[in-house]
């Protein structure tokens, strides 16, 4: 049994047995059932303490601490952590094409585990998510998860710990421009990015009618002079299948054009919400 539900059960029980108490008082002589109720209420007291100490600790998200710890403490939530990249040119921002769906979205991805991690995993039983297939199979490590409501706060305080977990947002950048030649390796072997804001869904129902909670951590890159050039060059050379450059009135539209009444491609939403800082429904 875990330290929570064990609190939770002598939460309960202690409470159940105070409320009996007050419903049928003991005789004022019974030293033992006295010495039953200070305990009791001490006990309830300092469980009750906690609860409140938890409460303020997530004062700043506490809608989302009470759904998680009442609400859908039984119920597994898909969890999603990942970073993304707003790399802008001439008042347009670069897109690549997704690995497992059509449609564009910045350049990131989901952040991995590192060994060590198994320990978080087992105390909250965090299932992985197998089904996001990637070109190289089936994508291991990334911090796509389930794990019930209950635990979801443990978990994410280690996330926020940043142990056992990758915390630079390079290897994507890797992966979705320079191992793809779409930028030469070595201008690219250093980049610099400056973290702007973290995006956080509330939970949402997904199309798979599993429970959802989206967390995006969002950065500008950094461009120095030789990157600048480069970076303008490709953007002369224009879209092609995999990359192209959309400026804020199609993302914010997802990819439609009312100017030219066309529906130009696929835009992930997650995209408007890295252009604007902040989450949408639509």
């Amino acid at each position: 049994m875990t330290t929570k539900k064990a609190n939770t059960f002598v939460f309960i029980l202690t409470g159940l047995f105070i409320i009996y108490r007050i419903i049928v008082p003991a005789n004022p002589n019974d030293k033992v059932a006295d010495a039953v109720w200070n305990i009791s209420l001490n006990v309830f007291a300092a469980i009750l303490l906690y609860i409140i100490l938890q409460a303020l600790i997530h004062i700043n998200d506490f809608w989302f601490y009470f759904q998680t710890q009442f609400i859908y403490r039984n119920k597994e939530i898909r969890i999603s952590l990942a970073y993304l990249y707003r790399i802008k040119v001439n008042n347009k921002y670069l897109l690549v094409k997704s690995n497992h769906r059509n449609y564009y979205q910045p350049v990131g991805g989901a952040y991995k585990t590192l060994p060590g991690s198994e320990k978080i995993f087992d105390n909250c039983n965090v299932r992985p998510d197998r089904l996001i297939e990637t070109s190289n199979g089936i994508a291991k490590g990334d911090l796509r998860v389930y794990v019930k409501g209950v635990s979801v706060t443990d978990f994410m305080d280690w996330f926020n710990s940043k142990e056992d977990r990758e915390i630079s947002p390079w290897r994507e950048f890797c992966e979705e421009l320079v191992s793809k030649e779409v930028l030469p390796s070595r201008p690219f072997r250093y980049i610099d990015y400056k973290y702007k804001k973290t995006i956080k869904t509330p939970i949402i129902r997904l199309d798979s009618g599993d429970l959802g909670f989206f967390m995006y951590d969002i950065f500008d890159l950094v461009a120095n002079d030789e990157q600048k050039v480069i970076l303008e060059e490709l953007f002369k050379k224009g879209d092609t299948d995999y990359h192209v450059w959309a400026d804020e009135y199609i993302i914010n539209r997802l990819g439609h054009d009312e100017r030219n009444r066309q529906y130009q491609y696929d835009i992930a939403i997650h995209t408007k919400w890295a252009l604007n800082l902040k989450y949408s429904k639509t």
